[in-house]
């Protein structure tokens, strides 16, 4: 009988998994299509804060997965204000994107975790490139 038990418990976890959706890939993190490319052009700028957008929303769901916490719209909303700042930095100077980036830097230093140290730190290396590259 307590096999019987234990099968209905597993179908249940199946159940909760599937309401829950298809889990995120795992980001491919390629060193050389991140030390490649021009963080002064926008296109790069981009391509930077999608990858760490991506890197940040696979780790969540698995913390998520594990605790019931809130939705990224936070750190969207960061990511947005930091492509918004370098799009502008001819404008509003550097400055403005250096305290734009910075909270973006605080999330994923934050959220870095034994286990996702690696990834953190890509992400951190991205944001940095963006923030530390030389203007036109």
């Amino acid at each position: 009988m307590g096999n019987v038990v234990a099968l209905e418990e597993f179908r249940r976890t199946l159940d909760r998994r599937e309401e829950r959706g298809r889990a995120l890939a795992r980001p491919e993190i390629r060193g050389g299509e991140i030390w490649g490319r021009d963080y002064t052009q926008l296109e790069a700028v981009v391509f930077g804060l999608l990858k760490v957008r991506e890197i940040a929303a696979y780790h969540a769901s698995l913390r998520a997965a594990r605790h019931a916490d809130g939705s990224g719209q936070e750190f969207d909303a960061l990511c947005l204000d930091a492509l918004d700042a370098a799009y502008r930095v001819e404008d509003l100077g550097p400055t403005r994107l250096k305290a734009a980036v910075k909270p973006l830097k605080e999330w994923l230093l934050d959220a870095m975790t034994e286990d996702n140290k690696r990834d953190m730190a890509w992400a951190l290396i991205l944001v940095d490139l963006i923030e530390k590259s030389p203007t036109k």
